[in-house]
């Protein structure tokens, strides 16, 4: 996966003559088979016309190639956010996402009515973001274009006020009222809508939208950093044929013109505005989003110059920083330890309380593929917040970097490898493990990871970072994910794909097949099919299964000793972890055959409380309860 990136990226050829034989010659043979097992050919075809009709819009980049995102919400069932809004599978690079109470897919049952549009609804309190990340290290012209359906909102505001109502742009954090790059700002009144493109420092000449608007509005804002200070462009068009263009040029001293577009963002401030649909009354609903889709350019691939002491870094590596850039000569105290947590809400108490008294204010290198930058704030800021006051400034970390490596050329650079070997410790975001495993597998990044726990820091992840952080991993690839109901009537159905090569090959990590997710998806009946088909495949002699629901984590110190923890969420049961392991003198593996449903008795079950910790050099805990567990051909009924 060097060559391409699949997961959302799609090449825009500027004619598309060329479209599928141009992603065959930049992919081998499995990855593009891969490819059309997730996509289809369909999915392709359909998409690249999109970020066609996107990137050729009034005002679009005109590149060779260009990058496109597209989010088409014409879902008519209708799923709270965040879901699978993009078209394509969940999981994927720049997956959109909300922090907005009650908003949907149009044609839910609590908010929508079927016409299958994303309903951006106002909470009432405070400015909400919606959201997805633009995983692209530099572009120098980035285009968003936003497809609203028809409204009406004739005398809607009696008393004839103007409110913003909505913006859409590009900002450098997911939310941060501190983080606009441009957007355009939508304010209503009694008499219709007004747009206008505004920065971080300026608010630019508005244009006027009618109060009933007779068809779809297709509009596009161009962000132009090909000069400085940046050019804005903003591009519209009414189904019934009324369009315009309006050019900005940013302040010389706008702090727009230096920072990084990282997300796409819709940031919701009210509904337009009226009570009932009656004539010369218009409706008080939020706007109706019918496709959202972005464009971009990447600029040339260069090698920016070593700096701080460090190695050159390649111009396509995205990454986000925070701290002091020259690396920290501070050791870890006391480890390496491995950091487990089931996905979910981070456990902040096993990273105040166990890791970063390790770590010892050295630096933190987080590590994913898709996602945004969150940990930033998280590692730098929030923990240390939380840390008794004593210890603030000595185990404040000297630096937090994130780094996007979605290639195995990006796994093999100095830089990645630099930065991860002289971190105090190494955190996996969640994601797609089998991304991981393809982009990751046999680099210079393993190998740093490696580096970095001999060093005696702490390794760990959540969620898909879980999952790779253990000797034994499902790896499924492009298949669907398999249930406990899949697995448990036949272990060897295609897409249980149990990694045999090591990914880090970390000795606290050895014998362990781990689970994150685990009662939330239930995954009890999976995970012992996985382990008995480890077993009658004579792939191990030794197996645990670390099973931890969301808001858990499981911390094991260089003595081997795994400690339980949770975070407790509101309105939610406390997580608990497991341990799953064979008795040698009980257990019996019955049925383990293809295509027959799986039959595996008294195997071992340990419940983990918060502060109970389980002794895998021994294999034993002396807290808590070992009961058998048994499958009989199907899912254990209440196995948790």
């Amino acid at each position: 996966m060097s060559e391409f990136r699949f997961h959302k990226y799609i090449y825009v050829n500027e004619f598309f003559q060329t479209r599928l034989t141009s992603i065959a010659r930049k992919a081998s043979t499995m990855q593009f088979c891969r490819l059309f097992k997730r996509f289809q050919p369909r999915w392709l075809v359909s998409n690249l016309f999109a970020a066609l009709v996107a990137c050729t819009a009034a005002g679009a980049v005109q590149a060779q190639s260009s990058l496109a995102q597209r989010w088409d919400f014409n879902d008519p069932v209708g799923t709270a956010l965040p879901a699978v809004l993009n078209s394509a599978p969940s999981g994927i690079l720049g997956q959109w996402t909300a922090q907005i109470a009650g908003t949907a897919t149009d044609g839910s049952s609590s908010n929508g009515n079927g016409n299958g549009s994303l309903r951006m609804a106002y909470n009432g309190s405070t400015v909400a973001y919606s959201y997805a990340p633009i995983n692209v290290a530099s572009a120098d012209v980035y285009l968003g274009t936003i497809v609203f359906k028809a409204w009406d909102i004739r005398n809607g505001a009696a008393s004839g006020s103007t409110r913003p109502i909505m913006n859409f742009g590009f900002r450098s954090a997911a939310s941060s009222s501190s983080s606009l790059v441009a957007d355009v700002q939508f304010t209503a009144s009694a008499t219709g809508v007004t747009m206008g493109v505004r920065d971080s420092i300026s608010n630019f000449a508005t244009i006027a939208l009618p109060s009933v608007l007779p068809g779809a509005l297709t509009l596009s804002l161009k962000v132009d950093r090909r000069v400085t200070p940046i050019v804005y462009t903003l591009s519209y068009a009414i189904a019934n044929g009324i369009s315009g263009t309006a050019s900005h040029t940013a302040a010389a001293n706008a702090a727009s013109n230096t920072r990084i577009v990282s997300h796409v963002n819709l940031a919701v401030s009210g509904n337009l505005p009226g009570s009932t649909n009656a004539v010369n009354v218009g409706p008080n609903v939020a706007p109706l989003i019918d496709s959202i889709a972005v464009a971009y350019n990447e600029l040339p691939i260069v090698d920016l110059p070593p700096a701080n002491g460090r190695p050159s870094k390649k111009s396509n590596l995205l990454s986000f920083f925070d701290g002091n850039p020259v690396q920290s000569s501070q050791p870890p105290v006391g480890g390496p330890g491995l950091l487990l947590m089931g996905g979910g809400p981070e456990v902040n108490a096993a990273f105040t309380g166990r890791a970063y008294p390790i770590v010892n204010g050295g630096d933190i290198v987080v590590l994913r593929i898709s996602g945004s930058n969150g940990y930033q704030p998280y590692f730098f800021t929030n923990l240390v917040n939380e840390l008794p006051e004593a210890l603030r400034a000595s185990l404040q970390p000297n630096s937090v970097e994130t780094l996007f490596v979605d290639t195995r050329d990006k796994a093999n650079s100095a830089y990645v490898a630099n930065a991860v070997a002289k971190a105090n410790m190494v955190w996996m975001a969640g994601g797609d493990q089998s991304a991981y495993i393809d982009a990751w597998r046999d680099t210079a990044l393993a190998q740093a990871v490696r580096t970095a726990y001999a060093r005696g820091a702490v390794i760990g992840g959540t969620s898909a970072g879980m999952v790779v952080a253990g000797e034994w991993m499902y790896d499924p690839g492009p298949l669907l994910a398999a249930t406990s109901a899949v697995a448990v009537a036949n272990p060897y159905e295609p897409s249980i794909i149990l990694s045999g090569t090591k990914l880090f090959d970390l000795p606290l990590g050895f014998n362990l097949l781990t689970e994150p997710h685990f009662a939330n998806r239930d995954r009890m009946g999976r995970t012992l099919a996985f382990m008995a088909r480890l077993r009658k495949d004579a792939r191990t002699s030794l197996i645990y299964g670390v099973a931890l629901d969301e808001a858990t984590s499981l911390f094991i110190n260089a003595n081997n000793i795994g400690t339980f923890q949770f975070h407790p969420v509101a309105g939610k049961p406390d997580g608990s972890g497991y341990i799953l392991r064979e008795d040698r003198r009980k257990t019996q593996l019955v049925q383990v055959s293809p295509g027959l449903p799986l039959i595996y008795r008294n195997a071992q079950r340990i419940k983990l409380a918060s502060g109970q910790s389980f002794d895998f050099a021994r294999g034993l805990s002396l807290q808590a309860p070992t009961t058998p567990i048994s499958v009989e051909g199907v899912v254990p009924a209440n196995p948790y």
